[in-house]
């Protein structure tokens, strides 16, 4: 109780939070006084690794998935998270819905319209697929689909459930190198398992950021569009500031309280949003189009998955599939992190259908309504949807298609609601499993999962003030970038991990602490086992 009673810094974990914290402040300095000069080197890096390492995040990605799935589906999906005598705490809507929200939910709101849209107007060059044409319509979707759905979720279910076994059954600390320990043992608590940790903080604080901007850029252009209000860097510390006050004090209440209130009504409002546009918008379209998109979808996901250009070099896959790989990677440690938290007392398979293919579909769904009826209004009733999204930008993208719908005022108004709602339970996760991850003493058992408040509140403003200052230099790109950067190693530790899950169930007996059999109804001697070094 003294710990939870002390000091930020005599609480941090200096040997995790200095190797991933001094680089983040160095980044942001640069971006104030080189902004344009930080965005173009990160940019080449970047842009390096994807030309270079592109066939490593196709494979790689491809293979966190099927491992995922493949322990989901085995007989392994039935060992229980904690042990036989585990307990869910939670019911299996409020758990979705927390899990949903915590991933990608600001994503689909900034880009549930804007990407089906671009790929209608412009799809990838060696499809031979022409713009603005009824094939361009009907296909739109297909790697929008590849994008934001089952490849997205198997990036943060995989290191996820890796965690989770070692956590809840090897009894090992909270922390992202906990997920190497069915592959290397003991030596994940050493020096491998400190860079492990230092690199997905580093990743998750630069992309926390970013998305702060991201969403602050989106309520900004919403106001603007709207109602012609001019933003800048007044209007940004406005919002950021009742963001960060919201988001940070439903951190300090914990797990059950804040949280599960916001994701449970933050949910609600998407299920409002997808069933006004099903019932008000172009109805039998939608419905083909989601019937059509899906099955094009699994028909081609093979190809999709392994495919690199390796002829056509029009950088088009680096630019897209591969650059989103690296993207959800940079934040697959700390999303995983948090999904473990919600997942005591459920089976492996319950923990990756309610983390990877529920929400996959539910994205399917998502994009088909939004996406979709933008196209049909676009191409069958000159909208000009797309207009409005080349002269104000990707944030707008919602809104204008809300002007083609009934209750056009009111909803657009829900739709900033929606925004504001779905970053604020993203950062929830983050700022609650980034001060258990930085946090010493904290973390060894499911009992001290939660962090010190006082350390809440020091990461919730440290983001926010980040991310303000980024957004204001500009540095945002920048910043950004060198989070995505990340994705590159954390895909090599991931992969690492997905060896390990097979390893941990081919000798659960060895690493499982407290079930009482094993997958074959052996029985388990609970008692340590050392793990050979």
């Amino acid at each position: 109780m003294t710990e939870k009673r002390a000091g930020v810094f005599s609480l941090l974990n200096l040997k995790i939070f200095l190797p991933a914290g001094i680089p983040l402040v160095i980044l942001i300095i640069l971006g104030f006084i080189y902004k344009d000069d930080l965005s173009t080197a990160v940019g080449e890096v970047l842009a390096w690794t994807l030309r270079n390492f592109g066939w490593f995040y196709t494979m790689g990605s491809t293979f966190l998935l099927a491992v995922t799935l493949w322990a989901c589906f085995s007989k392994y999906g039935k060992i229980k998270l904690g042990g036989e005598d585990a307990k869910p705490e939670m019911s299996f809507f409020t758990w979705f819905a927390i899990a949903l929200t915590s991933g990608i939910a600001i994503g689909i709101c900034f880009f549930g319209v804007a990407e089906p849209m671009t790929h209608y107007l412009s799809p990838p060059i060696f499809s031979g697929i022409e713009g603005k044409s009824i094939i361009a319509g009907e296909t739109a979707l297909r790697y929008t689909y590849f994008h934001w759905t089952f490849h997205t979720y198997g990036c943060y279910t995989s290191i996820s459930l890796a965690i989770a076994l070692a956590f809840y059954n090897s009894k090992r600390p909270f922390k992202v190198s906990s997920g190497l320990y069915g592959l290397i043992g003991e030596k994940s608590s050493g020096t491998i398992g400190t860079i492990c940790d230092c690199l997905g903080l580093f990743a998750i604080v630069g992309g926390v950021c970013t998305s702060l901007g991201f969403g602050v850029l989106q309520i900004g252009g919403g106001f603007k569009y709207l109602w012609g209000f001019e933003v800048g860097p007044s209007f940004y510390a406005i919002v950021i500031g009742v963001l960060v006050l919201i988001y940070t004090f439903s951190s300090y209440t914990g797990l059950n309280k804040g949280i599960t209130f916001i994701s449970n009504w933050n949910m609600r409002i998407y299920i409002y949003c997808l069933i006004f546009i099903l019932i008000f918008g172009p109805t039998v379209h939608m419905l083909e189009a989601f019937s059509t998109a899906v099955g094009d979808y699994f028909q081609n996901i093979i190809g999709m998955s392994m495919y690199a250009e390796p002829m056509y070099k029009s950088t088009w896959v680096g630019n897209w599939s591969d650059f989103y790989w690296a993207w959800w990677l940079s934040f697959a440690p700390i999303v995983g992190l948090f999904l473990i938290r919600l997942g005591y007392g459920r089976t492996v398979r319950q923990y990756v259908l309610v983390n990877l293919i529920a929400p996959s579909f539910f994205g399917m769904m998502w994009f088909a309504f939004f996406g979709s009826s933008a196209i049909y209004f676009d191409h069958f009733q000159g909208a000009k949807i797309a207009q409005d999204i080349a002269t104000f930008g990707n944030e707008v993208s919602i809104y204008a298609l809300f002007n083609n719908l009934p209750l056009a005022s009111f909803n657009k108004i829900i739709g900033i609601l929606m925004v504001a709602i779905s970053f604020i339970t993203i950062a929830h996760s983050m700022t609650s499993t980034t001060a258990a991850m930085t946090t010493k003493g904290f973390g060894h058992t499911r009992e001290d999962m939660e962090a010190p408040g006082i350390m809440k509140i020091f990461w919730g403003v440290l983001m926010g003030v980040a991310a303000w200052l980024a957004l204001v230099a500009g540095g945002t790109k920048g910043l950004q970038t060198t989070s995505i950067i990340c994705g590159l190693p954390i895909l090599a530790m991931q992969i690492a991990m997905m060896l390990g899950i097979i390893r941990w169930f081919k000798k659960q007996k060895q690493y499982d602490l407290v079930s009482k059999y094993t997958v074959d109804n052996e029985p388990i001697n609970n008692a340590p086992i050392s793990v050979e070094k």
